[in-house]
């Protein structure tokens, strides 16, 4: 058995992989039957965002996908997710109170992964703006400096 031909992405339609088959959720029993029967080109094991991206991202590119999850999907850490896709900020303020490069290289890696993710994914993510909230004068050139500095970073 070669390897299975692999296709760039699709867009996605109204929730259903583009050049895949979506099952409805049946019995349990039926879908262990499946897992036991037949083959896939990828096993995506936990059902959480990372794993449903992945099993999402294969499944656009034409891969037959099984993912499983021990409970019930997105209800381990992701459940309990802001659902924000952060760049890192914290990290910035760590690397400028300690002068620490690495923290430095974690925020641009984490601001090109951000930017990679609201390109390809505009219909998952979207920016928003925040309100931060100052209590007193010497906060605001702190975060007016901290954050225009992440704006260049960005």
């Amino acid at each position: 058995m070669g390897a299975p031909s692999v296709r760039p992405p699709a867009a996605p339609s109204r929730g259903v992989a583009a050049g895949g088959e979506v099952q409805a959720v049946g019995a349990r029993s039926q879908h262990l039957r499946r897992l036991a029967n037949e083959s896939f080109d990828v096993l995506v094991i936990g059902g959480g965002a990372t794993g449903s991206g992945i099993a999402l991202e294969a499944a656009t590119r034409g891969l037959k996908v099984a993912l499983v999850e021990r409970y019930d999907f997105g209800s381990g850490t992701s459940s309990r997710s802001t659902k924000l896709v952060h760049g890192g900020v914290r990290y910035l303020e760590q690397a400028v109170r300690y002068a620490d490069r690495s923290q430095f290289q974690l925020v641009r890696e984490a601001l090109k992964e951000r930017a990679t993710l609201l390109a390809n994914a505009r219909h998952l993510a979207r920016p928003l703006p925040l309100l931060t909230p100052i209590y007193g004068a010497l906060e605001l050139p702190y975060y007016f400096t901290g954050l225009k500095l992440y704006d260049m970073l960005a």
